[in-house]
């Protein structure tokens, strides 16, 4: 992510602050569910985000995990028209994911020595815990423990770079 929040990944530009998406600099036209979804797997690519997850920060009660994979398929539509194919993957029975590119290449995980793939499932782990926080406490403590769990994620990742 950068300074601006923006996220650049699998050919796309996220712009959270601006309710943007561009496909190869082009923007494209997105509901705000699509929106949504497509920031919340652009923030973490190539993992797997069930439907649950993909909608639980939403308090609006016609917006369920029944209703992801309308959203899901409207956005799959739009990308592919902007030339973005294939971009959201379904994973069977777990969610759904941004596939990474050949520009991007492979996940480079499969071939760090075994402590590093330690600390890449650390940080899933971390993700997982920042989840069942927000199930938990007051909503000041909740925050509390979303920003402290967010930047060990960050620092996990930026060990990961090295």
């Amino acid at each position: 992510m950068s300074a601006s929040g923006d996220v650049s990944v699998c050919g796309l530009t996220v712009r959270p602050r601006e309710h943007v998406l561009l496909v190869q600099g082009r923007e494209i036209d997105l509901t705000s569910r699509e929106f949504e979804i497509i920031s919340r797997l652009a923030e973490h690519p190539g993992w797997v985000l069930s439907a649950d997850q993909l909608c639980d920060e939403s308090e609006e009660a016609d917006y369920s995990p029944e209703s992801v994979s309308v959203h899901v398929s409207r956005l799959r539509h739009k990308l592919s028209v902007a030339g973005a194919e294939d971009v959201v993957e379904t994973v069977r029975g777990a969610g759904y994911r941004l596939r990474r590119t050949e520009t991007e290449g492979e996940d480079p995980m499969h071939v760090l020595p075994g402590s590093r793939r330690r600390l890449r499932d650390a940080s899933w782990q971390l993700h997982e815990a920042a989840l069942e926080a927000e199930h938990a406490g007051s909503e000041e403590q909740l925050e509390s423990v979303a920003d402290a769990l967010e930047d060990a994620r960050h620092a996990i990742y930026r060990i990961l770079a090295e």
